[in-house]
């Protein structure tokens, strides 16, 4: 009896190991199997539709390795199914990069038919993960090049094994990451800096810089009543701006503004409802360690009245 135990339990722990091991496999398998039926279903008299896999992005719409993994992987086993032709990532990025286009996470229906014009893509794989404690939730959408629309979509629930942690960027718990009982701290996090104007509340999350790129990230919310925003990139125009520690000036590259994207952005803000934006900045020198001067103006519609948004962020860290 103790013998067959002892052989219950090993069985057990090894089924487990084989189980954690192949969860990542089975997700992205399960994702697959959906968007090949899916959009084989969109247009099943075509030989083979073309396809581009763009990156998946968290809620805030960042991108992390996690986010490139699954994108990466669809691309391999959608192109095994012999049912598409996929667009290849060096190919897929230049194209990005040139033309501007904002390719991750929730795809804006312009650049979706840019795409399909510049490459013959008939679809985008695009989506989002969301972090909800022990798991991460992909959401894939099926995009039509055509109309910008999505028309089919996927999902799978990948657990936080391993794996999943590693490419999060995280410990897995089995690695003793105990901070409770001395195990290495976790780094600094930017502390938000809240400032107000002509009734917004507007909140600096942080400021990151990746490369030669700095992502400015804040929370927008309208106080008392529903008004409409509105943000531009274009120097002749008094657009946001951010001064690094070297003094030099940068213009946004792009704006984002709850689900707008693009040069020039305008949103109805609901009244008590944080809405999320993001800047862009290219062209920072890879070794800044701070903003001096973080300006951000903006457009506050009422009606036939318009009024400033003004918020002045100074000498802040930057996030690397």
């Amino acid at each position: 009896m103790k013998r067959l135990l002892i052989l219950i339990c090993l069985l057990s722990l090894f089924a487990t190991q084989v189980w954690a091991q192949g969860n990542v496999g089975q997700r992205i398998d399960d994702l697959t199997r959906q968007i090949s039926a899916k959009v084989s279903a969109q247009a099943p008299a075509q030989p083979k539709t073309t396809i581009a896999v763009v990156e998946f992005a968290d809620l805030e719409g960042r991108v992390n390795n996690f986010g490139r993994f699954v994108a990466e992987e669809l691309i391999t086993r959608l192109h095994e199914t012999n049912k598409f032709k996929v667009i290849e990532r060096q190919l897929l990025n230049k194209i990005i990069t040139e033309q501007k286009l904002t390719l991750t996470g929730i795809v804006d229906p312009a650049s979706a038919k840019k795409l399909g014009r510049l490459l013959g893509v008939d679809a985008i794989v695009s989506g989002s993960v969301t972090d909800l404690s022990k798991t991460l939730r992909v959401n894939a959408r099926m995009i039509s090049s055509e109309t910008g629309e999505i028309f089919a979509v996927a999902s799978a629930e990948f657990v936080k094994d391993e794996t999943v942690l590693e490419l999060l960027g995280a410990k897995s718990p089995a690695a003793g990451a105990d901070t409770e009982s001395g195990g290495p701290a976790t780094p600094e996090k930017f502390a938000a800096i809240t400032k107000d104007s002509n009734g917004f509340t507007v909140v600096l999350k942080q400021c990151k810089l990746s490369g030669t790129a700095v992502a400015c990230e804040l929370d927008i919310t309208s106080n008392d009543m529903d008004r409409t925003l509105g943000f531009s990139s274009g120097s002749n125009t008094d657009p946001p701006r951010l001064y690094d520690d070297s003094g030099a000036e940068h213009f946004p590259a792009q704006v984002r503004l709850g689900n707008r994207v693009g040069e020039f952005v305008q949103n109805l803000m609901v009244a008590g409802v944080p809405y999320r934006a993001s800047l862009r900045f290219e062209g920072i020198t890879a070794t800044s360690k701070k903003v001096s001067l973080l300006r951000l103006r903006g457009s506050i519609l009422l009606g036939t009245e318009i009024r400033d948004l003004l918020v002045e962020y100074r000498d802040f860290p930057l996030v690397k």
